[in-house]
């Protein structure tokens, strides 16, 4: 059985500056896990998103797809997807990693950063997939706007929030 990570900063994105919208995305991405599994692992800590993933990877064993937490238009057919198509990745447009797949644990080696999106392809020979839902990560409010009709139920609701308020 496949083992779901969501890297996870407490606090939110900083550089969207609401941690409430950050929570919101984290939560379509949960939701849609949760079509498939019963359990998705969310995981912080010091260090940044490579060590504290290569921690919590470490006590695993078998398959895992890590999904970044703020992909709001994910669906659950493209994690179910991107899971199949182990050893598989998709990239952001700025060429870091919104997700990847693995046929076990121990192939993680924590490559983040600018241009992660190449190192993971080249170090696990990954098929780099174009899922939509997965490519649209949101790292500033005009990324938001952008896919805002597309999101997820979690997102849509405390956009609506936001509007009331």
């Amino acid at each position: 059985m496949t083992t779901f990570m969501i890297p996870f900063r407490a606090g939110g994105k900083t550089r969207l500056g609401d941690p409430g919208l950050a929570a919101a995305m984290l939560a379509d991405v949960v939701a849609a896990v949760h079509e498939l599994a019963p359990e998705a692992l969310v995981v912080d800590g010091p260090g940044g998103q490579g060590k504290v993933l290569a921690g919590a990877i470490a006590v695993q064993r078998g398959p895992v797809t890590i999904l970044n937490s703020d992909l709001p238009c994910v669906t659950s057919a493209e994690i179910e997807q991107l899971t199949q198509a182990a050893p598989a990745i998709v990239a952001a447009a700025d060429g870091t990693t919104n997700a990847i797949a693995l046929r076990d644990a121990a192939d993680f080696t924590p490559l983040y950063g600018p241009g992660s999106a190449a190192r993971f392809e080249a170090e696990l020979g990954a098929t780099r997939l174009d899922l939509p839902g997965i490519l649209d990560d949101v790292d500033t409010w005009d990324d938001l706007e952008r896919v805002r009709d597309r999101v997820g139920r979690n997102t849509r609701q405390y956009l609506a929030m936001l509007v009331q308020a």
